[in-house]
This record gives C-alpha cells, structure tokens and sequence, in this order.
C-alpha cells in the first residue's frame, strides 16, 4: 500500500489516500499496473524453479499441498456462439493443447490477473490468451450465457464482431461470406504535427497499416444475420510503405513524417510536406493514393507545380518567358514576384487553394527577380547579369550563355591577338588581363582590373585600348576607303599619374594619339568635341572632371577608364556624381584597393561599371554590407563574389610571382600642391641667388659646400616643406603620394621598406602611420637594439611597414619579407 501511495498521490498518509481514491482511477490507473507488476513475477516464476504456494489467510504455515504447479505453455481462450431461434448462446473454451482442454465450472478457481489473463485453476496456474479477466468470470460459475433475441442485434454489433475480430471464435447459425472489396489508400494532411495520416479503407472499413485485427463485418437485413470476411492485400499495402520511405518519408505506426535529411530546421515543416506531396504525384497516382486535409479551413494545393523558362537574348537585356503550370492553372511566373521576394510561400490559386511554392524557387529565382524588370508577362535582365541564370534556367535554355561563361574561368577564357605596334613584350598574366579585357568589350561589359600595385593594369590597359584602335580603324572602313569619325577615349586619373600615363604611351603605344586634358590645356575647352575626334586618348584628373563635370558630359567618349578607381568610392560625393553623368559606350576601372573601408566602396565602382549590377545602394547595404561586414555571413559573401566575378579580376604579386621578374622600378612624377610650389620657387631664386655670390666670391672649387647646402635644401622641400619651415602649415604633394601608395599596399597586405636620407622625414611619415592605426618598425642612427627591430619586422605580420634612414640601414641588411621599397 505504501508503495502504491508513493506512485499514485502526493499524500503521505495511507489513511488520506485511500479517503481520496475513487473507483475509476483505480480501475483504470492502479489495477492495470498491479497486473503489469503480479504478471513480471509470475513470468520470473514460470521460468525458474522457484515454488510457488498458495497461502490460506486463517493459516500460518505451509504444507505440501499448498503448492501450485506452473504450465509453461499458454493456455488459449475459444469463444463459442451459436444461433437459434431462442436467441443466441455464448460459450468459453480454454484449450491446452489439440488434446486437453479446462473446464473451469466446479473447481477452485483463483483468478491472479486481468490483462494478461492468469487464473489458478485446480492448484495449477495457467496463463490464457486471448480473453480478457474480466469475461472469464461468468464461466467460473456457468456453462453459458444466453444473450435473448430482442438485444441480440445490439451484441452482434459490438461485441460479438469485436470478438471475432480480436479472438478465436466459433460461431454457428449464421453465414460468414468472404468478400474483395476495393482497396484506397488514403493520406490525410496533419498541419499541427506535419504529418501524413496512412489509412487503407477496403470498401467503407478502414484499416491502419499496424491494426492486426481480422477483417471481419457484420450486416443485418430483414432480420437476417451476415458476417462478412476478406484478406487485406498486404503486399501492396507494404510496397506503398516501401515506395514512400524511399521517396523520404519514414512511418511512425500510422503517420508519415519526412525523413530527418529532408527537414530543416528554418523552414516549416507543414510546408515541405506539402512540396513533398506536390513533387511526387507520379508515386501517388500509381498506387491510387488520395489527399485529404484534416483542415477544413483552408484547402493546400496538393497537385504538381512546375515552372517552364524559355529566354531570349537582345541587344542590351535577356527576355525571360517564364510560366507556372498548377495543373490548369497557367500562371506567368513574374506574378509570384512579391512571394518569392518577401519570402510568402502561400500563393492563392484562383479556385481559391493555397500552393506553397517550394523553397528552392526561393533561392534560384529570388536573384532574377531582383535584378529583373516586369515587362507585360515577361522578365527583363541586363545581360551583365548573365551569371544569376546559373541555376533556375533548363539546359535546353543555356546556349546564349557559352559566350559570357569564358568570363568566369581564366583558364577558358579564349586568348586574344596582340596588337601590331606594341612596343612591350607581355607577362602570362598580362596576356590573360588584355585577353580579359578584350572580351568584356566584345559583349559590352564594363570591368575592373583590380591586379596588386606594380603588376602593371596601366600596361594591360594601353595594349588593350591599341587593340581597339586596330579594330575600331578596321570596322570605321567604308568599302570605297573612307575612314568614319569616331570618338576617343577618356582616362580619367590622380593628378600624381598624368605623367606615368604620358610617358608609358610614348614608351609602349606611341600610335595612340593622347591629348592633356589639365591645367592650361582646359582653355580651349569650347574645341572639346575636335579634340575628340583628333586623338585617340584624353587623359584628365579626377579634380578636372570633378569642376567640368557639366561641359564634360555634354561629350559621349569610347571608354572611360577610371585609374586609381576607388576615389569614387562615396556614392555621395562630387565626384562620384561627376564621373556617373559621363557618356561612354564602354566603361573600365583600375585599382589596386576596390575596398579600402566597406564594401560601400564596391558598390560605387561597380555600378560607374554596369549600371544596377549590384542594384540601388540601399538594397546592397541590406543585402550584402550589414550581413557580411557584421555578421560574416559567409553565404551572402558567396553570393556577392558569383554576382560580381565575370566582371573583376584580381591577381596578387603572389599568384603571378613566377611570372615576375627579380626587380621592378617605377618613378613617379609628382606635382607639388601650390602651396608648396610657391614656396619652392622663392626658395629657390634665394639658393640660386646665394650660390652664384659665392662662385663669384670665391670661385666654383671652393663653393662646393655651399652648392651641396643649396641642393640638399632643394631636395628637403621637395620631400616636404616642414623639414626646412617648421611653421609651414599645408600639404606636400610628394608627401601625399607616398601616404596614398601606403594605404593601397596595406590594403593588400604587402610588406613595405621606406627610405631617406633625412630622419625628421621619417618622424612624419610615423606621424600619419600613428594616425591610421598600422604598425610599424624604425631603425635609424638613434635605435639601440638593432636585431631585435629588425627581427620584429621580419616575424610579426602585422608589422607591415618599415622605416628605415639611408645612414643607419643602407648597407648590410637582407629583408627579402619586404616587396615593396619607396
């Protein structure tokens, strides 16, 4: 009693808890697990040889006739019942075998257990199957019982078919026909667990996959009484099972669920059964498998959905016909547009069921959508889109795509003819960036060459605009000789490169004709539209542009190659405004850093490149900025670089370093800021003026020092005016240059040596360096521990920079870390 207590009430006294108990939650609660725990024992006794014996409560001992036998083997319970005109008369036989049978009436009988049955029955306990405790009762005390006509309807209908159903049985008097009725299988839709009901109805009796019970009916008509009796078709019902389990289902007793490989845990569970459904009509149209929904309230589409694609190429877009079939339903497919955007799978069929779009149009079509434009029933995409059609576009539907594809691979992409005049001889890469460059320009996409500093984009750039001079001069021929005009194009740069690009054109291309477009030469700006027609190239500088942005656009050029690209990178400022209003069939950008800060900086230089690529800033940010840059989501940084790789090419000095020669040089030819300029000047007539004294003093041999003073003052201000006036309080022009190339190699992650001959240039420099949070190492006459500075420089990456005075670190070291020196 205690330990009943203990399971079944919180109470802790025996008196309350049988005050509290009440007959059905012991009937139902306590009962069956007294059974449960008396049935394990007797099992244990059966099995072993422990005796067992039967105890009188008015006795204290045992005696040798107490002791009851165990039968092994189970006894079976024989319901017998036989109809008359009288009624019918029900009967038990409990059968041990072929041979022997009990007759419980007139012995001692002990009943043990209701459900399994055991009884003790002539000092012998036996276990009974198929019966209940509870009906074998009446038969301790009588043959039969007799159930009268008048209810005689009532217990054939339920009890009487319930037994013959779960039980052996005999029956007599009434007629048991076998039938074949038609088997339907039946899934019924579950929203609350996502689940399929499994019923197999034969006729109008349903069955489910693991009911054991006979398939037994009873119909009365007329007074007359009929069991009815069948053989389910069992294999088919298995290889329905089967078919669905491969299919991705897995049955749990009388429910399909979808297999663990096909669920995700951020998509709605209901809904993939429902795609399920819509994917594998064939399966349920084979084995006659009809959808029910246990939801009333709204009605799921459950028949096939597919979507067919035809696309069609013009000049400048792709025409997308794409169609939606829901059986007869033909729906252009550019109206699931707000779905498939704002991620609704539900879409309203107009006989009002709901179709839940599968989840992978999500992820193919989401893309076309975004970038496409609804044009009456059809999807209008730019072409430099091409790579978005990967996925969601059939086969059949792809051959447009073989002449843009070559953009995605180096290794396919189809090498071109150097030009004629060319005075250079081209590395691998260089051949694959001209080649590249090339066929961006044969379908009108603009490009950006984003090659590491010093990899040579201005040498690429000039063999790829004299290529285009050879084929514009060859395409401009009329058939009687006459050349056309045509128009040239424009370079737009730093003020620091107009001489690198004048010099690198005289040196490698000089059959490129290339006009200056700055300072002085911007006073016949009324002869613009001449000047375009006269030469091949304008080279102008991004505060040109920035102050002639409306008499400039009013000019179409060929291409507009923007050096240096990432001084546009604020989508707000002039000069971004300024260089997007240009007119150019063609559009080209050269950097060695296209994201210097954020990916706000790409953005601005790919839409100058193909206008709407990366769509409206707005939609980038939410779609690309926030989830890469703060929560480096690494999907929607995949997404982004399949987006925009036809169009960017990048090469570091590692990937090309065995194409590279030991040493490359570059001078740089700087203009001084105006400031600085004018400074220089007056300093100079003061030095020129004081030396030519002294010559004429004391002749030339013994001015030297005075020369050398002269020179090396010179020098100081060119370097930067505050060496020589500490009070100067602008900008140096040659200062500036170098804090620019600075910045584009830590953004590439190169190691850089920086040399002068005077210390107080290198303080300035580690001021700007502070400033900007990188880090450094510095060795000049006043460092104490020399190894220990350079080893630093040598095993730290993050020490990127290097200062180093001609004095102290001219001679004697090796720092093969380092790949750039100014």
């Amino acid at each position: 009693d205690e330990e009943l207590m203990k399971k079944f009430s919180t109470s802790k006294s025996l008196k309350v808890f049988f005050e509290q108990l009440d007959e059905e939650e012991f009937s139902k609660e306590i009962c069956p697990f007294i059974d449960k725990q008396i049935s394990q024992m007797i099992n244990l006794i059966r099995h072993s040889r422990i005796p067992l014996f039967f105890k009188e409560s008015k006795y204290c001992n045992l005696y040798e006739e107490d002791c009851i036998k165990t039968e092994k083997q189970n006894s079976k319970a024989i319901l017998n019942f036989e109809r008359t005109e009288n009624g019918t008369s029900y009967s038990l036989t409990i059968q041990l075998d072929k041979d022997r049978e009990i007759d419980l009436i007139h012995k001692k009988n002990i009943p043990l257990t209701n459900s399994p049955c055991h009884l003790i029955y002539d000092r012998t306990l036996y276990r009974i199957d198929g019966i209940d405790g509870h009906k074998l009762i009446p038969f301790l005390s009588q043959k039969s019982i007799n159930i009268p006509p008048t209810v005689e309807k009532k217990y054939y209908e339920t009890f009487i078919l319930n037994a013959f159903r779960n039980n052996l049985v005999t029956i007599k008097g009434i007629p048991i026909e076998w039938a074949r009725p038609h088997l339907t299988t039946k899934l019924i839709l579950e929203e609350n667990d996502a689940s399929l009901h499994l019923k197999f109805d034969y006729g109008k009796y349903p069955y489910s996959p693991a009911d054991k019970k006979k398939s037994v009916f009873f119909n009365e008509k007329n007074g007359e009484f009929h069991f009815f009796q069948f053989i389910r078709e069992k294999e088919t019902e298995r290889k329905i099972i089967a078919e669905a389990e491969k299919r991705g289902l897995t049955l749990t007793t009388d429910r399909f669920i979808l297999q663990d490989s096909l669920t995700n845990i951020d998509e709605n569970p209901f809904f993939k059964l429902i795609n399920w459904v819509n994917s594998n009509t064939d399966y349920l149209k084979e084995f006659n498998i009809e959808i029910l929904h246990s939801n009333q309230q709204k009605k799921y589409y459950t028949g096939s959905q597919n979507i067919s694609i035809e696309v069609k190429e013009n000049t400048d877009w792709f025409d997308l016909y794409a169609m939606v079939s829901f059986n007869n339903f033909k729906i252009p497919f550019i109206r699931l547009k707000r779905n498939i955007l704002n991620n609704i799978r539900e879409f309203e069929l107009p006989n009002g069921e709901f179709a839940i779009l599968p989840s992978e149009w999500f992820s193919k079509y989401r893309d076309i959508l975004t970038h496409g434009e609804k044009q009456d029933n059809r999807i209008l995409l730019k072409k430099h889109h091409f790579n978005l059609l990967n996925e969601g576009i059939p086969d059949n539907q792809q051959a447009y795509r073989k002449k843009y594809e070559q953009l995605l691979s180096m290794e396919s992409l189809p090498q071109s003819e150097l030009p004629a005049h060319l005075n250079a001889k081209l590395r691998p890469y260089q051949k694959d960036g001209f080649s590249w460059m090339v066929q961006l320009y044969s379908i009108h996409f603009g490009g950006c060459l984003a090659d590491d500093m010093g990899l040579g984009k201005t040498l690429q750039t000039l063999t790829f605009l004299l290529k285009l001079k050879e084929i514009r001069d060859l395409k401009s021929r009329h058939i009687n000789g006459i050349k056309t005009s045509k128009v040239a194009s424009l370079i737009i740069m730093p003020t620091s490169l107009v001489h690198n690009w004048e010099n690198e054109i005289k040196k490698f291309t000089p059959k490129l004709k290339a006009f200056k477009y700055v300072g002085i030469n911007r006073k016949g700006r009324n002869d613009l539209g001449a000047i375009l027609k006269k030469y091949d190239l304008i080279l102008t500088t991004y505060g040109t542009v920035r102050n002639d942005a409306e008499m400039l656009a009013q000019y179409p050029f060929y291409y507009i190659i923007l050096d240096e690209g990432q001084n546009i990178k604020n989508p707000g400022s002039k000069i971004y405004k300024a260089v997007t209003q240009l007119q150019a069939k063609n559009r080209l950008v050269l950097t060695g850093t296209p994201i210097e800060n954020s990916l706000s900086d790409l953005w601005a230089q790919l839409n100058f490149l193909n206008p709407g690529i990366v769509g409206n800033f707005a939609w980038f940010k939410r779609e690309f900025i926030t989830p890469i840059e703060k929560r480096k989501n690494e999907e929607q940084q995949f997404k982004l670089q399949k987006l925009i790789q036809p169009f960017f090419l990048r090469r570091t000095k590692e990937e090309v370093a065995k194409d590279l020669p030991p040493i490359t040089e570059q001078v740089r030819l700087v203009e001084m800021t105006p400031e600085q300029k004018k400074l220089y000047e007056k300093e100079k007539s003061e030095v020129r003026n004081s030396i030519l004294s002294k010559i004429e003093e004391n002749g030339i041999e013994r001015s030297a020092l005075i020369i050398l003073q002269g020179l090396t003052k010179m020098r100081q201000l060119a370097n930067h005016p505050v060496l020589v006036n500490s009070s100067y309080q602008h900008e140096s022009g040659k200062f500036n240059e170098i804090l620019s190339c600075i910045k584009i190699l830590i953004a590439e992650n190169h190691k850089i040596l920086i040399f002068s001959s005077f210390v107080k240039h290198l303080e300035l420099i580690e001021k700007e360096i502070a400033k900007n949070h990188w880090e450094f190492s510095k060795l000049t006459g006043q460092t104490q521990n020399r190894k220990k500075v350079i080893d630093e420089f040598r095993n730290e990456n993050q020490k990127k920079i290097f200062l180093i005075s001609l004095k102290a670190g001219g001679v004697g070291l090796n720092l093969t870390e380092a790949d750039y020196v100014f």
